[in-house]
C-alpha cells in the first residue's frame, strides 16, 4: 500500500497543496541486494534500447509535434525522463553535478545522466539509507524503483503520441 498526497510550502499534508509525494512502499526501506542492482540495471538497459528504438527514425517535426490535452512534445518527454533521473539520484545526493550542468542537447543529457545512475547503484548494494528530502521519503530502492517505472512509463506515453500522429 501507498499513499499520495499534496504538501505545501511547510510540509503540512494538505488537499491543495503544492507538491505532490508520490508512493514510498514499506518495501521501499530494504537494501538492495546484488541482484536488485543487477537486474535493476538490465531492466533501465532494455528499457532504454526501447525508448531509444521508439524515436530513433523521428524526424524533427514530429519530434517537436504538439498534441491537443498533452504537456509535452515527444522530445519535451524525452528531456523530461532525463531530467527526472538527475532528480531522482539528487534525492540521495548522488546526481553527480548540477542540474545546470547537464547537456543542453537532449540525447546527450539523457545519456550523462543515465552513465551516472549506472555508476552510482553498485555501490547502493546494501547500503541502509532512507531520507526525508522536501517532504519526501527516498531510499536506494525507492530511486531504482522510480527510474525504472517512470521511463517504462513515458516510453507508452510516447508510443500513444506516435499512434495519434
Amino acid at each position: 500500500m501507498w499513499e499520495v498526497y499534496n504538501i505545501d510550502s511547510d510540509y503540512n499534508a494538505t488537499p491543495d497543496g503544492e507538491y505532490e509525494v508520490n508512493a514510498w512502499f514499506r518495501h521501499d526501506w530494504k537494501p538492495l541486494t546484488r541482484v536488485d542492482v543487477r537486474r535493476g540495471l538490465q531492466v533501465l538497459s532494455f528499457a532504454r534500447a526501447d525508448l531509444l528504438e521508439s524515436v530513433k527514425d523521428l524526424p524533427g517535426e514530429i519530434l517537436e509535434r504538439t498534441y491537443p490535452q498533452e504537456r509535452w512534445s515527444i522530445h519535451g518527454i524525452l528531456g523530461h525522463i532525463a531530467k527526472a533521473e538527475w532528480w531522482y539520484l539528487d534525492r540521495l545526493e548522488m546526481a553527480g553535478s548540477a542540474r545546470g550542468s547537464l547537456p543542453q542537447e537532449t540525447f546527450e543529457m539523457l545519456a550523462a545522466v543515465r552513465t551516472q545512475l549506472e555508476k552510482v547503484l553498485p555501490d547502493l548494494e546494501g547500503v541502509e539509507m532512507v531520507r526525508g528530502v522536501q517532504g519526501e521519503i527516498w531510499s536506494p530502492r525507492k530511486l531504482l524503483r522510480r527510474a525504472i517505472w517512470h521511463e517504462l512509463d513515458h516510453i507508452e506515453h510516447i508510443r500513444k503520441l506516435l499512434a495519434m500522429s
